[in-house]
């Protein structure tokens, strides 16, 4: 397996690299911004890394190095699915070729090998005098030869290749052979698209082949993009799964029906009433600004009164950039380290409307630390997990993020630096996979940057990259 990574201006480009370079078999590992923007309409440089197979690489070459220029220019913008066909039946092709020459020397090596059978060889006396004299009457009529001195390297060339000769047929055989063997190597590794029933009376299309590339490269998991796939492929008429444009709105309208949101200020609090949230999640993710810019919007825009408390787990931690926030907004504002503290916390909070809890982040591998979390969270009634989750994460730690802090039954998923990725479809895939509406979008980490309440619109505009 080979992995090289591309930088390019913009995603579109750096695709084109890597299908150039790589070939059309090559999967996207992972996509990220290099230098800032703002906002999810930014613009940056984007660094794509990608891997290929060792026996995609060498088909790519094998038929590359025998492909006439103007064949090599047409396939170089062709779709990567029909790259992919074309190496391949190029290659089966040329086995082909290779048979029917070998096939056709070996009956010319035999037709003259065996011309004259022995046994109808004239053995008489008088036949063979005969042949003989008339031989020699042929040479006497038949004018000078010129006498001609081979060069002396001439005995060596002659001697190596008749040393040769007697091989050729063999190494043919194994040309043959090893060409073969890497065409049905090949064919076991591309298999029928997989959003295709393997009893499904429906042909793969290039819309389709596409459509399928966009969700995946966007970050979709395949088996994911392969659930979608599959319903559009029912659902679409033979026109219209050859058609791009109804296959990016069926990929939408799919899209739509399966994310899941929840909004994160979903109500109106009457009086009296009061809710509680405890922001979850690894160190680096942006829970503290997050929690700021949220804290912000309910006291400015929706006059609400809030309390911000603060989980200590370790009495190391450095000190809280929340408090001088609280300061600044003059809300109330404390620091606990057990269970009875945070119920005196809340108790002493009970004029606010919604409460924020700031927790330390935890690496998902430190079970300990989310236990014990678990455990002074599970002991206070009332409390909203919210599992806060960067956008920038790759998609296996994402997920083993997801596993490691379901253990405190978050309510949803908060999702930040959005305008540092182009991966959106991990978005919708950790989404499903753990059984969770997505709630608030994030850009930056300053609390005057921007956020929103989530929803699928947005989201599949982002996968789609239709913004």
């Amino acid at each position: 397996m080979q992995v090289k990574k591309f930088e390019a201006p913009t995603l579109q480009e750096a695709l084109d690299t890597i299908k150039r370079e790589l070939g059309p078999e090559a999967i996207i590992l992972q996509t990220k911004q290099n230098r800032r923007g703002f906002g999810l309409m930014s613009r940056a440089s984007v660094e794509v890394t990608a891997a290929v197979s060792e026996r995609a690489v060498e088909k790519k070459v094998q038929v590359e190095k025998r492909l006439p220029d103007a064949y090599a220019q047409k396939m170089a913008s062709a779709p990567a699915s029909r790259q992919a066909d074309f190496y391949e039946s190029y290659l089966e092709k040329k086995i082909d070729r290779e048979k029917v020459q070998l096939s056709s020397a070996s009956a010319q090596n035999q037709k003259r090998i065996t011309a004259t059978r022995y046994a109808d060889i004239e053995d008489d006396a008088e036949t063979i005098a005969a042949n003989s004299q008339k031989s020699l009457n042929m040479i006497e009529d038949s004018p000078a030869i010129p006498q001609y001195s081979a060069p002396s390297n001439v005995g060596s060339a002659i001697d190596q290749y008749s040393s040769l000769r007697g091989g050729s047929l063999d190494s043919i055989q194994e040309e043959v052979s090893n060409l073969k063997r890497l065409v049905e190597e090949l064919r076991k590794e591309r298999k029928k698209p997989e959003y295709l029933d393997s009893d499904s009376p429906f042909s793969a299309t290039d819309a389709l082949q596409e459509g399928y590339e966009t969700l995946v490269q966007s970050g979709v998991e395949r088996r994911f993009a392969v659930q979608m796939m599959r319903e559009i492929g029912r659902n679409l008429s033979v026109e219209a799964r050859a058609d791009h444009d109804s296959v990016l709105d069926a990929i939408a309208d799919q899209l739509l029906k399966r994310v899941e949101t929840h909004s994160f200020f979903s109500k109106t609090l009457q009086p009296g009433q009061r809710e509680v949230n405890a922001f979850v999640g690894v160190s680096g993710v942006g829970k503290t600004a997050l929690i700021a810019k949220l804290a912000t919007h309910a006291s400015r825009a929706r006059n609400e009164k809030i309390g911000v408390i603060r989980i200590q787990m370790n009495q190391e931690e450095s000190m809280d950039p929340l408090v001088v926030f609280a300061k600044a907004l003059h809300i109330p504002y404390r620091a606990i380290v057990n269970q009875e503290e945070l119920q005196v916390a809340i108790q002493d909070m009970s004029q606010c409307a919604r409460i924020f809890i700031d927790t330390p982040g935890i690496s998902s591998k430190d079970q300990g630390s989310i236990r014990r979390l678990q455990s002074l969270l599970g002991g206070i009634d009332g409390v909203k997990v919210q599992l806060v989750v960067s956008a920038t994460t790759r998609d296996f730690e994402t997920q083993e993020q997801g596993k490691a802090f379901s253990e405190l039954s978050p309510e949803s998923l908060m999702f930040t630096r959005l305008d540092e990725t182009y991966s959106f479809g991990s978005i919708y895939s950790l989404s499903s996979k753990l059984g969770l509406p997505v709630s608030v979008f994030s850009t930056g980490r300053k609390v005057t940057e921007q956020w929103e309440n989530a929803s699928a619109e947005r989201l599949t505009a982002s996968i789609l990259n239709i913004l």
